[in-house]
C-alpha cells in the first residue's frame, strides 16, 4: 500500500519491520478462541484515556499528519492541516475539514463516552464528503456518485450510492480501495473494545447483534468487511497511526497488531485456539466453472445461474449481460479487473499486462493503470498501444470498447482518437470526454490480433473494457448493453455466498453470464467460462423505474412509488418497481430510483 507515513514513524519503520507491541500486551488472549478470545481482547483494550473532543485538532498532528505536513484524508484528495477551516457544514469538496466518526455516533447512541471520542475511529476528513456519507453504512455501490471540485483540483475518495452487495439494498458509502482494509479493522476494533455494550446500541443496517450475538455485524457486513480486510492488508500508515493512538489514548487496535485475529472471530479460523503467532496459511485457488442453464429454473423474466463451488472462497460475483442475435460470436471480453489504481499510475505496466488483465497474452507499450479499472494510454512523448492475444478472428471482426479522453487538472481535454486495427485494416474513432461505448467493424482482417493505439503523442486516453467478436455485430441489431448499471438488460451481483443465484426482473432476450470467485485472502479469480440463456420476457419490455406507466422514468415515478408504499392494497407492476432487483418492492427501491434519476445507479 502506498500510504504516507508521519516523519517519526517512517524512521521507526526503517528500523523495524513491524510495530513494537508492548511485551505481554496480548498475553491474556493467548490460548482462547471465538467469543472467549474476543472477551479477552475487550479486557485488554477497553480501559483507555478518555479524550476531549476539542483536543482532537491538536492530536491529529501526531496521529494523521503525513510527511508532506498535511493530514492523510481517507475521504478526499484535499490538503488539510491544523490551520484549515474547521467547518460545521460545507457545500463543496475542499471547503473545510471535520472530525469524522468513521463508525457513526448515532449507531452507539450519540455523544456517549468513551465511544464518542475514541481516537481509533475518529479521523480528519473533508467536511463535504463527511456530510454526504452521513451515517450510512460502508458498503459496495458499483455505480455510486463521486463528487469532485475541478476549480480546486480535488476529489472525493470513494462513492455514494445504492448497495450492490448481496444482502443489503439501501444507501451505502464505498470507501476508496486504498482504505477499505483500514476501515474494516477500525470496525473490528469498535465491536471488540465495546463488546459488552453493543447489544444496547441503537444499531444500524451494518450491525445485527440479535442474529449474530458477539460477532455483532450483519451477515453481509461480516462477509464484506472480511473481504476488505484480506484484500487490503495492514499498511505502514496504519501501523504508524496505531502507535500514535496508543501514545495518546493508551490502547491499541489488535487487528492492526495481529491481523490474523479477525480470522479467529469472523473468518476461516473460528473454533481454533489463538497461539499469539501471526500468519495466514496459503490457500488453493480454483476458478469456478459456470454450468449450462437448468431449463427447469428458467422463467419469463428470471433464471438461475449455477456454477461449481470452489474452496477457500469468501463470496462470488456474477455478471449478466443481454446479447442480441447478430450472428456474431464473442471471442473475448476484457474488463481490466485486476487494475486497482485510484488515480493515474506512473509505472508503465506494458511489460507485465498479465498481472492486470482478465485474459493472458496482451502486449503493448506505454500503458498505465488508472482509476475505475481503466488503462491509460501514452504520455506527452510516447504513443501508447495495446495488442490482443491471438484469436480466431476470421475476415470480419467487431471490436466494442468503452473509452474517454484524458483530461488535465485544469479541465483541458487531449481531444484524442483511437486507431483500431487488424493487420492492414484500421478505423480511427474520435473520443468524447466521458466514458462512451464505441463499435468498430473491420472487414478484410488477415491478422489474429486486434490493436488499439493513440494517433500521436499528447493524445492520451483511457480504455475501460474491450470486447472482440468474430463477425459483424451490427449486421442485424445493436451490440449488447454494456453500461454498468443494474437494469432489465444488465446485472452485476457481488457478495453471493452460494454456488447459484437467481436473477430476476430481466427483459426478454438472450443473455450471457459468468462468475468469478473472491477468495478468503482477498484476491479474486479471473472470470469463468461464459454460458447463455434465453428468456421470453413479458411481452413488451418493461422499463425499470417507470412506475406510473407513462413510458419514461421521472420524478413522477418516485411519487407514484411512495404513494404505493403508503397505500396498502394498491397494485403496480413489480417488475418495473423493483428497481434494486431484490425481489420485493420496498423503500430501498425509492432510494434506488432516486439514484437512477441522479445518474448514480
Amino acid at each position: 500500500m502506498n500510504k504516507i507515513l508521519t516523519p517519526f514513524f517512517a524512521l521507526l519503520l526503517g528500523l523495524t519491520a513491524w510495530a513494537d507491541v508492548p511485551n505481554g500486551y496480548y498475553t491474556n488472549a493467548i490460548g482462547k478462541q471465538d467469543e472467549a478470545l474476543m472477551t479477552a481482547l475487550e479486557g485488554i483494550i477497553y480501559t483507555h484515556n478518555q479524550l476531549g473532543y476539542n483536543s482532537l485538532w491538536d492530536i491529529y498532528d501526531n496521529t494523521d499528519k503525513g510527511s508532506d505536513g498535511y493530514y492523510i484524508d481517507m475521504y478526499s484528495t484535499c490538503k488539510y492541516n491544523h490551520s484549515s477551516n474547521h467547518v460545521a457544514g460545507a457545500s463543496y469538496v475542499g471547503e473545510g475539514i471535520n472530525r469524522e466518526h468513521s463508525f457513526p455516533k448515532s449507531w452507539f447512541g450519540g455523544e456517549v463516552y468513551p465511544m464518542y471520542t475514541d481516537l481509533t475511529m475518529l479521523i480528519p476528513t473533508d467536511a463535504f464528503v463527511n456530510q454526504r456519507r452521513s451515517n450510512n453504512p460502508y458498503g459496495v455501490c458499483a455505480n455510486g456518485i463521486t463528487y469532485t471540485n475541478d476549480d480546486l483540483g480535488v476529489t472525493m475518495l470513494g462513492k455514494l450510492g445504492t448497495s450492490t452487495y448481496n444482502g443489503y439494498t439501501a444507501t451505502v458509502f464505498e470507501p476508496d480501495d486504498e482504505y477499505k482494509g483500514d476501515f474494516a479493522r477500525i470496525y473490528f476494533y469498535m465491536v471488540t473494545c465495546y463488546k459488552s455494550d453493543v447489544k444496547n446500541w441503537p444499531g444500524c443496517g451494518q450491525l445485527d447483534y440479535a442474529t449474530n450475538d458477539y460477532k455483532a455485524f450483519s451477515n453481509w457486513s461480516i462477509k464484506m468487511l472480511m473481504e476488505w480486510h484480506r484484500a487490503d492488508p495492514v499498511s505502514p500508515k496504519e501501523i504508524s497511526r496505531n502507535e500514535a493512538v496508543y501514545l495518546e489514548q493508551g490502547n491499541r487496535n489488535p487487528y492492526v497488531d495481529h491481523p490474523e485475529l479477525a480470522e479467529y472471530i469472523w473468518g476461516t479460523k473460528q473454533n481454533t485456539t489463538w497461539t499469539g503467532e501471526g500468519g495466514i496459511d496459503p490457500i488453493d485457488k480454483e476458478v469456478p466453472i459456470m454450468q449450462p442453464v437448468d431449463d427447469s429454473a428458467i422463467e419469463a423474466t428470471a433464471f438461475r445461474a449455477d456454477w461449481t463451488a470452489v474452496d477457500n472462497v469468501s463470496s462470488y460475483t456474477l455478471k449478466v449481460s443481454r446479447v442480441e442475435d447478430t450472428g456474431a460470436t464473442l471471442l473475448m471480453s476484457e474488463n481490466f479487473s485486476n487494475i486497482k489504481a485510484t488515480a493515474d499510475g506512473y509505472n508503465d505496466i506494458s511489460g507485465s499486462l498479465d498481472d492486470y488483465t482478465d485474459n493472458p497474452g496482451w502486449t503493448g507499450y506505454s500503458l498505465y493503470p488508472a482509476a475505475n479499472q481503466s488503462l491509460k494510454f501514452g504520455t506527452t512523448s510516447k504513443i501508447g498501444y495495446i495488442i490482443s492475444p491471438d484469436l480466431q478472428l476470421g475476415s470480419t471482426v467487431t471490436v466494442v470498447f468503452n473509452a474517454k479522453n484524458w483530461i488535465s487538472a485544469n479541465g483541458t481535454s487531449d481531444g484524442s482518437s483511437v486507431i483500431v486495427s487488424c493487420g492492414d485494416v484500421s478505423t480511427t474513432v474520435a473520443l468524447t470526454d466521458t466514458p462512451t461505448d464505441y463499435t468498430v467493424v473491420l472487414t478484410g482482417c488477415t491478422s489474429q490480433n486486434i490493436k488499439l493505439a493513440m494517433t500521436a503523442v499528447k493524445k492520451r486516453f483511457y480504455i475501460y473494457n474491450v470486447n472482440i467478436y468474430k463477425g459483424d455485430l451490427t449486421a442485424r441489431a445493436p451490440h449488447r448493453a454494456a453500461v454498468e448499471e443494474g437494469d432489465s438488460t444488465w446485472r452485476v451481483v457481488s457478495g453471493i455466498d452460494d454456488d447459484h443465484y437467481t436473477v430476476r426482473a430481466l427483459a426478454g432476450g438472450t443473455y450471457e453470464y459468468m462468475v468469478k470467485a473472491i477468495y478468503t485472502d482477498g484476491t479474486q479469480s479471473v472470470w469463468s467460462n461464459i454460458e447463455h440463456v434465453t428468456l421470453t420476457g413479458n411481452g413488451d419490455e418493461p422499463l425499470v423505474g417507470d412506475v406510473n406507466g407513462d413510458g419514461e422514468v421521472s420524478i413522477a415515478d418516485v411519487t407514484a412509488l411512495i404513494d404505493y408504499l403508503l397505500s396498502p392494497g394498491t397494485t403496480l407492476d413489480e417488475d418495473v418497481a423493483d428497481v434494486n432487483h431484490d425481489g420485493e418492492v420496498t423503500i430501498g427501491d425509492v432510494t434506488a430510483l432516486i439514484d437512477l434519476l441522479l445518474g448514480g445507479n
